[in-house]
């Protein structure tokens, strides 16, 4: 298991709390040297705990630090045991080695967590059998050495538990992903067969009738041989959009950035538009909604660079409430009359329908703000946390 892999936010909170738990024992521990003179070890030890735990508590990057390097970890815990042996068991500070307990438990793998274990506590049974003033007592004897070795234990339990949290989150966000990218790609050989291969297909019976009008009809040849280009040129737009739809969505990657990448990515061939990108840093994580989402916006970005006639398109990114995420298309192109939609269809373009309905299945829905000459708006909203009770697949 790598560091990444355990690099938990449940671990670095718990490391985080092991420290402020040495600051708090320390400063109690201080209370038992009232009425005791200071030695220069037990000065040392103070400044080393002191330092380690402002360290531990202060700065945010000290627990994945020593996830990197458990080395570290170990370090501390021989400290702690010289500590021991140093002071004496008697000594208020060795209240503080149950913090090290906790972090060489949560931190380091078994092998090295029972390493440092053993030596914490033969360091401590061995400064106790070597100091001639201490009292034989059963919690003196045992109980910190049991209690060293069941807060280690309690450790590795919660790394174990949180290591497995991790997977299952992993394994669900892999089957999740692998049922939204079958579905898609259905969709696509669907639409490939729909709408680019009928688009080939007339385009092939124009070019075949091209000859005859060339013979017959010089203009109406021109014409013919204009309306086969802009067929092309669309088509060819049309199948990188459905190319680009393969690709699977990082899910490790912040949702925003995926979002910029796709709007770059769709506006890369025209070069005369002015991208605006407007993004928040959304916490989007359900991968249905990431999925359809960016599936959606990229239909409603292909149809602004396609139709718009626009040399401006803005996208925004935004949280509606405290449950929606919208994405927001807008361009300043020629805009369109909704009505004509109906008659786009039968002409074997579904772009609005397309994202309409790729919303609807997760619990979403799109909005469409436009009319002639004053260019169009797409709000395309999802429910932030996933699927809504009544959406159906």
């Amino acid at each position: 298991m790598t560091a990444e892999a355990i690099a938990t936010v449940e671990v670095r909170t718990l490391v985080r709390v092991s420290f402020l738990l040495r600051m708090m024992t320390l400063l109690a521990s201080l209370a038992g040297y009232v009425d005791q003179t200071l030695t220069p070890v037990a000065v040392g030890a103070i400044f080393f705990l002191t330092l380690t735990s402002m360290a531990g508590i202060a700065v945010p990057s000290v627990p994945a630090f020593l996830q990197r390097h458990p080395i570290l970890v170990m370090l501390d815990g021989l400290v702690m045991t010289g500590l021991m042996i140093a002071l004496g068991t008697d000594n208020p500070l060795v209240l503080v080695a149950l913090s090290s307990c906790v972090i060489v438990g949560v931190v380091l793998p078994t092998p090295a967590a029972a390493l440092s274990t053993m030596a914490m506590v033969s360091g401590y049974v061995a400064a106790g059998l070597f100091d001639d003033r201490l009292a034989r007592t059963f919690l003196a004897d045992y109980g910190f050495p049991v209690t060293f070795v069941c807060v280690v234990v309690l450790g590795q339990v919660f790394r174990t538990l949180a290591e497995r949290k991790r997977q299952s989150e992993r394994a669900f966000t892999d089957l999740v992903s692998s049922a939204v990218t079958a579905q898609e790609r259905t969709r696509l050989a669907r639409e490939l067969h729909d709408s680019t291969a009928k688009t080939l297909q007339g385009l092939a019976l124009s070019a075949q009738s091209l000859p005859h009008w060339i013979e017959r009809d010089p203009r109406r040849a021109a014409s013919e041989a204009v309306a086969i280009s802009s067929s092309a040129g669309e088509a060819i737009i049309r199948l990188r959009s459905l190319l680009s739809a393969l690709r699977q969505d990082d899910l490790d990657q912040p949702f925003h950035e995926s979002l910029a990448a796709l709007a770059r990515d769709c506006t890369h061939d025209s070069p005369e538009i002015r991208l605006t990108l407007e993004l928040a840093p959304v916490p989007l994580s359900a991968p249905s909604v990431r999925y359809e989402l960016l599936a959606a916006a990229r239909e409603a970005l292909c149809n602004a660079v396609t139709h718009s006639g626009s040399d401006r398109i803005t996208v925004r990114l935004f949280l509606t409430g405290e449950e929606e995420v919208a994405v927001e298309v807008t361009d300043q192109g020629r805009g369109f009359a909704p009505g004509i939609l109906p008659e786009r269809e039968r002409q074997g373009h579904f772009g609005v329908r397309g994202y309409s309905e790729r919303l609807q299945l997760i619990g979403g829905h799109a909005d469409v703000d436009t009319a002639p000459g004053r260019g169009t708006r797409v709000r395309l909203v999802a429910p932030l946390m996933g699927l809504r009770e009544g959406a159906h697949a």
